[in-house]
């Protein structure tokens, strides 16, 4: 099939719009914050996307609390996490932007490209967004692109980032261009130490055991992790299954010089997720991280333009990198060495083009 843009959706009283191609089919919700509810690697039948298990999405209420209405999916929040104050002005639990109704409109519908431009001015900050996603026939990546442009006459304080939710029913690893790793004081990590900071990906515990804080954990495990890369050797974070399919993204470190992971393995409302979160800075707090240089000011008039890639891959043993045309570096099955793919061929479809 070729690509197609479909409107003739909705999910419990949600609009919904469809872009799908052979590869993958992504499901966005306007009305929930522009939010990709589903993204499907059509390969392999699997959903990539995290659903509660719990809750059905729908509309909420604007500064509704973030953690009781966490529907899943792939939210984006500015300009901040915490509930705070920035610039004189109270910012809701998790930002403006996921509660909020975007308008939208398709301005590609196949059969080559597919692409739906999503826009709004957010309610508090007055910053615009612009935000378009791309589908094209053959590829099993999407392209998101942002124009954000801060029309609010102040400068704002903020935090921006991707919150990717990914289910962890089944043994996975967590992979990333991540250097130094900080473990927040949150919940019960596996290490059981917190407020620390380590060398990805060992975590030395008080004993001076090592803990490898790649591969997800069991939900018997009853555990809790929320770390962030406070430096980066490159742009791209993923989760590999252990049958070598995964998620993964690939986005500008100038950008997003900073990528969180938050995950539950049991130990939190007993849920089985990690959400992959590119952002602008470190830590949870707005106000602590510009007074130490981590997070930035948005001047008043200033523009941010980015993209970054979403990719469904499989065959995969290992990842080294993700590029921005959705191509996975990684070693093929076996001893191999490292090999470049398009994320959407196997190592052995080479193999079958040459018979």
């Amino acid at each position: 099939m070729s690509v197609r843009a479909d409107t003739n959706w909705a999910y419990n009283g949600c609009n919904a719009v469809v872009l799908e191609n052979e590869e993958l089919r992504l499901v966005i919700l306007p009305g929930l914050g522009g939010k990709i509810f589903q993204l499907t690697d059509r390969r392999s039948r699997r959903d990539l996307l995290w659903h509660n298990p719990r809750l059905t999405a729908r509309e909420v209420p604007f500064g509704s609390s973030y953690d009781d209405v966490f529907f899943g999916g792939w939210d984006e929040l500015f300009p901040n996490d915490l509930p705070e104050t920035l610039a004189d002005e109270p910012f809701p639990d998790h930002g403006e932007l996921w509660a909020s109704r975007w308008q939208w409109q398709l301005t590609a519908t196949g059969p080559d490209v597919a692409t739906i431009v999503l826009t709004l001015r957010a309610p508090i900050s007055g910053v615009s967004l612009t935000k378009t996603i791309t589908l094209a026939d053959g590829d099993s990546h999407a392209t998101i692109a942002w124009n954000i442009r801060n029309d609010g006459g102040y400068d704002l304080p903020f935090l921006w980032k991707q919150h990717v939710a990914v289910p962890t029913l089944e043994p996975a690893t967590l992979e990333w261009g991540a250097r130094t790793v900080y473990l927040e004081e949150f919940g019960s990590p596996r290490a059981g130490r917190k407020g620390t900071s380590y060398t990805w990906p060992y975590l030395i515990d008080e004993q001076g055991v090592s803990h490898d804080m790649r591969p997800t954990l069991p939900k018997t495990s009853r555990r809790a992790e929320f770390q962030y890369a406070t430096s980066l050797t490159a742009g791209w974070c993923a989760v590999r299954y252990h049958d070598g399919h995964g998620i993964g993204l690939s986005f500008d470190a100038t950008v997003f010089p900073s990528c969180w992971a938050f995950a539950s393995y049991g130990g939190w409302r007993s849920h089985e997720v990690l959400v992959l979160e590119p952002c602008t800075g470190y830590p949870v707090s707005v106000e602590q991280g510009v007074a130490a240089g981590t997070h930035r000011v948005f001047p008043a008039g200033g523009v941010i333009e980015t993209s970054m890639t979403v990719v469904a891959f499989r065959g995969c043993s290992e990842i080294s990198h993700i590029d921005r045309r959705g191509r996975v570096t990684m070693l093929e099955r076996g001893s191999g060495p490292l090999v470049s793919l398009p994320a959407n061929r196997y190592p052995s479809d080479d193999a079958r083009e040459g018979q």
